[in-house]
């Protein structure tokens, strides 16, 4: 039963994802706005650096030689532990050309069918990185793990999930050390599959994650399998605020809080526009907050191609929770590299949007902070 629903979720999400590129070619670009080319191609080296990757019918090339900074290939393993699920990720660093000792780190998360490099391409988050002197960390899901490179978002357990977010919070710590980042500012970020995956690590790991950020994810909580997965990305959560994310706090009452932005495309045929208001719920919830102090949506940029709806919990330029919504979005990165699938042109720039919200007002506790340095997960490469 548990192979049928597998094969049922990620049939019909390969079948979402054509209906998307038929409707592109057939001249219907505000039906689903993913953008104009193919999945981008790129394969990571087995040296230091990534090859240049071969282009093809107007792909745009990875060229390691046209970014400012350098890119580097590491492999992380989990650490051998009685009753854990061993899980072994490659990821890649993106080091700017300033000097990075003491800088903030953010980890980015790619979605289903993607790579890590595709996820690179289509953000540009490293033109943002080598303006603002961040260190970017890329995992990539394994095909060995899930052959569509689908974090398993929709299975918090031991085996699955968990084990998963383990790992990601193991990248960021051990990447913390390696390049002398800022242990008070290591973000996280993801779209779609990788957004409910960044959830997922930050709320499991508050002490390591300052804040977080979400495109096109999907409610957390309401599904335990990946027929579930896809009712939620259909139809939203199943269950209240409290009742589904409080399981994968641990312990509420020492629960430090989360600071989240997410974004969320109004016409997206993948991800249900729903997803977005409730995982506004679920994490003003989780931040000790009453939804009913938020704002009601508010007009930004309007006028120009940057314009969004944007409702902060609580209302004000503190906001904990900040949900922006994007009128004519499909399920695509905001602002992005429209050449490259799942990324769109339209709409404010997400990466600006996030790192706005991350570096004004997010930061590690001092307390917070010394429970990143005492945590003890190494990686072997």
């Amino acid at each position: 039963m548990r192979s049928k629903l597998s094969t049922l979720f990620f049939s019909t999400a390969r079948k979402v994802a054509r209906l998307q590129r038929t409707a592109w070619r057939l001249g219907m670009p505000g039906l689903f706005e993913e953008g104009t080319a193919q999945r981008t191609r790129a394969r990571p080296a087995k040296t230091a650096l990534i090859r240049k990757a071969a282009a093809t019918d107007g792909e745009p090339e990875f060229d390691p030689t046209a970014f400012a900074g350098t890119w580097k290939t590491r492999i992380y393993r989990t650490p051998p532990v009685p009753g854990a699920w061993p899980v072994r990720l490659s990821y890649f660093v993106y080091t700017p050309p300033k000097p990075c000792k003491g800088c903030p780190m953010l980890i980015m998360l790619h979605g289903c069918e993607q790579s890590a490099m595709d996820f690179a391409l289509g953000t540009r988050m490293h033109k943002l990185a080598d303006r603002e002197g961040l260190l970017l960390v890329y995992p990539q899901q394994s095909r060995r793990a899930q052959r569509n490179r689908c974090w398993h978002w929709y299975q918090p357990d031991a085996a699955h999930g968990y084990a998963e977010a383990d790992a990601i919070a193991g990248i960021a710590v051990t990447a913390t050390h390696d390049y002398h980042a800022d242990p008070t500012r290591i973000y996280i970020a993801g779209l779609s599959a990788g957004a409910s995956m960044a959830a997922l690590a930050a709320l499991r790991h508050p002490h390591v994650f300052a804040a977080l950020g979400m495109h096109s994810g999907a409610v957390l909580g309401s599904a335990h399998s990946a027929g579930q997965g896809l009712r939620v990305m259909r139809e939203g959560a199943s269950l209240p605020p409290r009742q589904a994310i409080a399981p994968l706090l641990g312990d509420h009452d020492a629960f430090p809080g989360m600071p989240a932005i997410i974004l969320q495309g109004d016409r997206d045929a993948m991800v249900d526009r729903c997803n977005g208001a409730g995982l506004l719920a679920q994490l003003a919830w989780a931040n000790g907050v009453d939804i009913n102090d938020a704002a009601s949506p508010r007009p930004e940029a309007a006028g120009t191609p940057r314009y969004h709806l944007r409702t902060d919990v609580p209302s004000g330029r503190g906001a904990v929770v900040s949900l922006c919504e994007v009128p004519g979005l499909g399920h695509a990165w905001s602002g992005g590299d429209g050449r490259v699938r799942f990324h769109a042109r339209q709409g404010p720039d997400a990466s600006q949007l996030m790192w706005r919200f991350f570096k004004t007002r997010q930061r590690l506790r001092d307390a917070a902070n010394e429970a990143v340095k005492a945590t003890d997960i190494r990686a072997a490469e």
